[in-house]
């Protein structure tokens, strides 16, 4: 609840605030100073968490892995037999989060993913894009690539990744639906395994905080 109350007979609710801007009544930002900073007091900050609702596993020519492989995330090239591996992270429809964020303003995002191996024992580093796909597409398809890079320090690690603000917005606005796993490049640095939508509680979710 924001800082901007009423009371409705029976409890204290949010008192939309307005104002005319020469054609319509819109939303105003009412913010007060903290002592070092102006902060909102009319908006709730929310933040939700979502599960990938799949993920699949492509091969050096772009086609799917169909083995046992296929639907965890696969990064790099371990050797010439599948050629330099790249994945897509599939969290909306089309319409889900899209809706829930329709007119909010986006805070932070973060995407979480869980390793289960890299070539070395030291880590590697993964690099995420975006994608606008609802399902899987027979072949990778990435609407942009390399939008943040992640280093791990160790084989099994799981982390939150901060993701830029971009990707909620895109989702908010129709232009992404997932996340994508791609770099070109044979540099084993890059070869890692990560879990996927059928691994339980170690599958890909998406966690974002917004203002309405």
């Amino acid at each position: 609840m924001g800082l901007v109350n009423r009371w409705d007979g029976s409890s204290m609710v949010n008192a939309p605030v307005n104002r005319w801007d020469g054609s319509n009544w819109v939303t105003a930002v009412v913010n007060k100073w903290d002592g070092t900073k102006w902060v909102n007091i009319n908006s709730q900050a929310v933040t939700t968490t979502w599960d990938c609702t799949w993920t699949q596993v492509y091969q050096g020519d772009g086609t799917k892995r169909t083995d046992s492989r296929g639907n965890q995330l696969m990064q790099g090239m371990y050797d010439s037999s599948w050629g330099i591996h790249r994945s897509l992270i599939g969290f909306d429809n089309g319409s889900t989060i899209k809706s829930v964020l329709a007119g909010a303003t986006i805070q932070d995002v973060s995407l979480y993913l869980h390793n289960e191996h890299w070539y070395y024992t030291t880590g590697g580093t993964v690099v995420l894009g975006y994608h606008n796909n609802s399902s899987e597409p027979a072949t990778f398809n990435s609407t942009v690539n390399d939008q943040k890079r992640q280093a791990f320090s160790a084989r099994g690690q799981a982390q939150w990744i901060d993701m830029p603000n971009a990707l909620g917005e895109g989702i908010r606005d129709g232009n992404y639906k997932g996340v994508s796993i791609y770099i070109n490049s044979s540099v084993k640095d890059y070869y890692g395994i990560f879990s996927g939508y059928g691994d339980g509680s170690y599958k890909p979710k998406l966690k974002i905080t917004y203002v309405k």
